[in-house]
């Protein structure tokens, strides 16, 4: 019988995708290990999980109000349900490993009540609530960036855990051929350039809006440009023209990634951390919500060359006819200094939590 692992992260793929990463990565090592996840239905947990084969269980949402408001009283209330919901579920589990968001607070205090060990990974330059929680009841505790590792002393950097798909692309010998075929797949010329843009797993209203502006302003101008775009899953797509190629959401990122020379989107640790270890130039628009997290993020890839940040209430069709041939040329010549820096990070965590099961770290 093998060991019963339970992941926590849900609500953006910033949480879920790193999960699912590792606990690839665990089955890799060991094939009998039980990975389930937890999550809150109607999250995009409930659409991504279940795809890949896990088993997903619920708990209520228990998500902290950032505006004083009525939900400040009620999140107490909130959180113990939730965190009886996941003591149900995470009993007789053998190790829990959170990825932070609202899923994973009720996750640490009921697998801490339960004394079941718990394993937490921190994507942010700027950690967030709940895994700030975490890490003091935390056995190991992983981060990705170095001075999150000088913040809290005895975490171990591993760097953020991507999916297999990426770090195959990140080896891949013939990126022109790869290119050409998505290209073909998507209605595109391959000689002509392409831009991705997503607004985050759940797209964005703003980003959405620009795109749509300056396409109906600087079409024209800008004919030569190809450009595919996620909406996100529950926005209506508008009409596909013979250079635009509007989706819910991107799928199969390998190819997004593989076939763009220039990316706009958001900047989560995720998506930063995936352009970093493949090489990737974007222009990088921070969510203006948070603690502030995705400004440190983004500030990582501009020191390192590898991208403009424009902030969320200046990025407009108008910026963006300004900037682009400028943020263009600069993909075209920017040469990454390391390639696939992220491509080993799950196994590390993974390595992380076998060590906690086989008891090689103290429970």
């Amino acid at each position: 019988m093998g060991h019963r692992v339970i992941l926590a992260g849900g609500g953006t793929a910033g949480h879920i995708e790193p999960a699912l990463a590792v606990a690839e990565a665990l089955l890799m090592k060991d094939p009998k290990v039980s990975c389930e996840f937890l999550g809150v239905l109607g999250g995009l947990e409930s659409l991504l999980i279940p795809k890949r084969g896990y088993r997903i269980h619920y708990i209520p949402k228990a998500s902290f109000p950032r505006k004083i408001s009525l939900g400040i009283i009620l999140f107490p209330f909130h959180l113990v349900k939730a965190i009886l919901k996941a003591r149900s579920i995470i009993r007789g589990a053998d190790l829990v490993i959170g990825f932070g968001g609202y899923v994973s607070t009720p996750a640490y205090l009921a697998s801490y009540s339960l004394k079941v060990p718990i394993l937490i990974h921190e994507a942010n330059a700027k950690p967030g609530l709940a895994n700030r929680v975490g890490r003091r009841l935390a056995k190991v505790t992983a981060v990705n960036f170095e001075k999150v590792a000088e913040q809290w002393p005895g975490s171990v950097l591993t760097g953020m855990p991507i999916r297999q798909s990426l770090n195959s692309l990140s080896e891949l010998s013939n990126k022109t051929s790869f290119r050409q075929l998505n290209c073909q797949s998507w209605g595109f010329d391959a000689n002509r350039p392409v831009i991705a843009v997503f607004g985050g797993s759940l797209g964005s209203t703003h980003i959405n809006k620009v795109i749509a502006d300056f396409l109906e302003k600087y079409q024209e101008k800008y004919h030569h440009v190809q450009i595919i775009h996620a909406l996100g899953i529950n926005n209506e797509l508008p009409k596909a023209l013979s250079n635009y190629l509007p989706q819910p959401y991107f799928h199969d990122m390998a190819s997004i990634y593989g076939s763009a020379d220039l990316l706009i989107t958001r900047s989560g640790a995720v998506t930063c951390s995936e352009l970093s270890s493949l090489g990737k130039y974007s222009i990088l628009i921070p969510l203006p919500h948070g603690n502030g997290e995705q400004f440190d993020n983004a500030a990582a890839l501009v020191d390192q060359g590898s991208a403009m940040m424009v902030s969320n209430a200046d990025f407009s069709a108008e910026w963006l006819e300004k900037n682009l041939a400028t943020a263009l040329n600069n993909a075209g010549k920017y040469q990454p200094k390391s390639i696939g820096s992220n491509a080993k990070a799950a196994t590390k965590i993974a390595e992380l939590a076998q060590d906690l099961l086989l008891g090689k770290i103290a429970k």
